[in-house]
């Protein structure tokens, strides 16, 4: 079964048209999706409630993340990224 996601919709000027409804269109497109799932650790600690990021790229960057999420007590994350691609991987910890 394919995964999708949505495409994007921009809506200008939404609070100058305040209370008036907006039609918009939209759709989505197939996307091979990753699922993946792991511990945050660094020299043996788990990063409690660490930001997790994940670029769809190993080169390096500034750019904005593709994709974030946070880690839990046990320092488990998981994410769901697109399929097919190289990924790199960040953790941020308190």
């Amino acid at each position: 079964m394919a995964n999708y996601r949505p495409l994007v919709t921009t809506i200008a000027q939404a609070s100058a048209t305040s209370g008036v409804i907006l039609p918009a269109t939209i759709s989505t497109t197939s996307w091979g999706l990753l699922l993946t799932r792991g511990t945050a650790v660094f020299s043996n600690t788990i990063l409690r409630s660490g930001a997790v990021a994940v670029w769809e790229s190993t080169n390096p960057t500034t750019a904005e993340p593709d994709g974030m999420t946070f880690t839990d007590a046990n320092a488990i994350y998981g994410i769901t990224t697109r399929a097919g691609v190289q990924l790199r991987f960040k953790f941020y910890a308190q």
